[in-house]
């Protein structure tokens, strides 16, 4: 695909053809400083620093509360943290539109209410960050759990010990120490936001950002692949930028927490300054999920969202109806044929996933290699580049001998793997890097080998990463669409694709059905995958809960 920018209408190569394309005025523009439009690039930028310090801060806030706070609630609040990256991204654009478009639910009570005019301020900037930090937060909230967790209970006791007030031991000790997981978690938050192009579809208006503007140059009636390209080259830099700039804030300091000495003790709470302000925030950010998913839950239901609002549940019969046959169960319904092979595509290439991620993690904590660094910037290149391109780039790859597989199953697994991989690698390098190598050390001089220290000793204290691996990359697997919408096939059509032509041919009812169907089955596999997985038990800490239970 990067090719395709220095290649001229004749077939050669230039660079005056990159370059103009590269210094376009929409590309850097800064009308916005004096009340027009920015760039596209500039646009992205501002979208995806907003977008990575607020996921980080509020996957900060929801870990704190679960794992750091006497709030009864913990397991519904963890699982209401989860929903929305399990929902396809514009079926969240699509109930911030019922709710705050300009015939919405909320517009129109304040409208009527206080005689406020109506606008369209949802469209653009204020819509597009809401709706990626709600998807996005997850992210956060998955990587920092583990984190936050990890951090040994024995130091924050021995601050105590030393007469600093729980704030200080906050401020001093935890926080730093979780530092690993702040930084991972504004990455991967950064990243997300770049690539996103579904959420600047549905509410984008006249922002308009790279990831959007490469999906119209491909598939627009422009197709235009040299554009795509240097977009695509933009997007990158801005994306290995924010890479490098987590190292060089992360440094070289050491991190580690746990290691194979005595006991690990007992969390403190936070200190109250902290703990009002953080569960006021997260029961404001909790309660307002609430509302959007409800309403996602409401436009399944109605007959036509917006203009009927007569209750039905057609929606559902007319996706997933099923009788019962002297042969067996006769599967009418006409949603059916995406959801096996999504659900079977998904169970193959999630545990996959999280077997390449964590090992890539392993070898990039604990080995010592040439060009390691050169291969921990190559794990982060597929997650940087928009879906779309690696939609395209894979048709280009496959669809020619000697590896043919455009059109079959395997490019679907193959390109899950590969793009969702990057989260396993992070969640493992955060959790790991808390780790002692002195554990492995000792395992390795009592006789294992590698394979059994990392199955035995490292592994077990990963659950928190195997199980951000695992959930990620099912649910990816189950809602991606840009790299999907080019790679299905009439044998393999995906859940997102079929959804999506449902809503392009206006047939909203159905389309909210089945994502909210989706939806309910992967709330179920992840609390399946969370019993399997297990927690990471150390020292006092699950002893005393077990008591308190």
């Amino acid at each position: 695909m990067l090719t395709a920018a220095f290649i001229t209408d004749g077939g050669g190569y230039s660079l005056s053809v990159f370059a103009s394309k590269f210094f376009d005025d929409r590309l850097w523009g800064l009308g916005c400083l004096s009340g027009g439009r920015c760039g596209v690039a500039w646009n992205s930028l501002f979208l995806a620093v907003l977008v990575g310090l607020i996921t980080t801060t509020l996957g900060l806030i929801f870990a704190l509360v679960v794992t750091r706070s006497g709030f009864r609630y913990k397991r519904a609040l963890r699982a209401l943290t989860v929903l929305p990256i399990i929902t396809p991204p514009f079926v969240i654009g699509l109930a911030l539109i019922l709710l705050f478009g300009l015939s919405g639910a909320v517009t129109t009570f304040f409208s009527d209410a206080f005689g406020i005019q109506p606008t369209r301020w949802l469209y653009g900037l204020p819509g597009v960050l809401i709706a990626q930090i709600l998807a996005f937060t997850p992210i956060a909230f998955l990587v920092l759990i583990g984190v936050v967790e990890g951090v040994s209970p024995s130091m924050e006791e021995a601050a105590q010990t030393l007469r600093a007030t729980k704030w200080q031991v906050f401020k001093t000790v935890s926080l730093p120490l979780m530092r690993p997981g702040l930084a991972n978690a504004f990455l991967l938050g950064f990243i997300e936001s770049m690539a996103d192009f579904g959420n600047p579809l549905v509410l984008g208006g006249n922002f308009d950002v790279l990831s959007t503007e490469i999906f119209f140059a491909i598939v627009g009636a422009q197709y235009d692949q040299g554009k795509a390209a240097v977009l695509a080259m933009v997007l990158l830099c801005f994306t290995l930028g924010a890479f490098y700039a987590q190292r060089f804030w992360l440094g070289k300091k050491s991190y580690t927490t746990v290691s194979g000495k005595g006991d690990s003790g007992m969390h403190p709470h936070m200190p109250r300054a902290l703990s009002i302000p953080v569960l006021a925030l997260a029961m404001i950010w909790a309660a307002f999920t609430m509302v959007v998913y409800a309403m996602i839950f409401y436009g399944s239901v109605v007959e036509l969202w917006g203009v009927n609002n007569s209750l039905t549940f057609k929606h559902y019969f007319t996706a997933f109806s099923f009788s019962f046959e002297e042969s067996g169960i006769r599967w009418s319904g006409a949603a059916w044929d995406s959801f096996w092979t999504t659900l079977k595509i998904a169970g193959i290439a999630a545990p996959l996933t999280a077997i390449v991620g964590l090992i890539t993690a392993y070898l990039l904590t604990r080995q010592t290699f040439a060009g390691k660094n050169a291969f921990e910037f190559g794990t982060m290149l597929s997650f940087a580049i928009p879906g779309t391109v690696i939609g395209v780039s894979y048709i280009l790859a496959f669809n020619v001998p000697p590896i043919e597989i455009t059109g079959t199953g395997i490019i679907l697994v193959v390109s899950f793997i590969f793009r969702n991989m990057p989260v396993g690698v992070r969640a493992g390098i955060a959790s790991m890097s808390q780790l002692d190598k002195s554990l492995d050390e000792s395992s390795l001089t009592l006789g294992a080998n590698s394979w059994q220290t990392f199955r035995r000793i490292i592994l077990p204290l990963l659950r928190p990463a195997i199980l951000a691996a695992l959930v990620y990359s099912f649910v990816r697997a189950m809602t991606a669409i840009s790299a999907v919408i080019f790679l299905v096939s009439a044998e393999y059509d995906m859940a997102t694709s079929y959804i999506i032509g449902r809503v392009e041919n206006n047939d909203y009812g159905l389309a909210i059905a089945y994502s909210t169907t989706l939806i309910f089955v992967m709330l179920a596999v992840v609390g399946a995958m969370q019993l399997v997985v297990g927690k990471t038990e150390i020292g006092r800490r699950m002893s005393q809960s077990r008591t308190n239970v």
